[in-house]
């Protein structure tokens, strides 16, 4: 498996001739990626629906016809943009090629007025990789060792995102998710490998 991270919380993950994307959002097409490079991949995984996890500018052009999953909101946000996708539930496995996902509920961090986050789905990836959206808090009883984590956001904090690392006990690599929050990088991709 290959991921490549883009911008925020957008990743591409490659393996045994199967691509999908994680969370193309507007910060990725704000920083000046067009919604072509990101089209034709088997399937799209949208964890929540703020748009800078679901560009709802271009996510029908990088979507076209192809396979869309999320939660009950996701789909019914991508629904009144012109977007067919499939609803998925909390552990719930399905495939998509050679991989195996697992979507994993968790809450979404709370926003800066204190007030609860959209609903927020994560997803695991053949049980090595895990992407929690927004959520700022370990699901309980998941392993993986392949963590995407959030290290900022409305209220995520560095140490909350440690905690979150430790809870999730078994990781052995980890991706920052929204460090772009951090550093001003324009259409920069980083790479990384999960060695499975």
């Amino acid at each position: 498996m290959k991921v490549k991270k883009y911008p925020q919380s957008h990743l591409v993950i490659y393996g045994n001739s199967t691509q999908i994307i994680i969370d193309p959002g507007s910060i990725t097409f704000n920083s000046g990626f067009k919604p072509e490079e990101f089209q034709g991949a088997d399937a799209y995984l949208i964890t929540h629906q703020h748009a800078d996890h679901m560009d709802p500018v271009n996510i029908k052009a990088v979507v076209g016809k192809k396979l869309v999953y999320g939660n009950t909101d996701v789909v019914n946000k991508l629904k009144e943009l012109g977007v067919e996708a499939t609803e998925i539930s909390d552990r719930q496995k399905f495939t998509v090629g050679k991989f195996e996902i697992m979507p994993v509920d968790l809450p979404h961090c709370k926003m800066q007025d204190g007030t609860d986050g959209p609903p927020n789905t994560g997803f695991l990836i053949n049980n090595v990789f895990f992407h929690p959206g927004d959520g700022d808090k370990a699901p309980q009883n998941l392993t993986s060792e392949n963590l995407a984590l959030p290290i900022a956001g409305p209220t995520i904090t560095m140490e909350g995102a440690l905690q979150f690392a430790m809870n999730l006990k078994k990781w052995l690599c980890l991706l920052a998710l929204k460090s772009d929050l951090f550093l001003l990088v324009k259409k920069q991709k980083y790479e990384g490998s999960t060695g499975s």
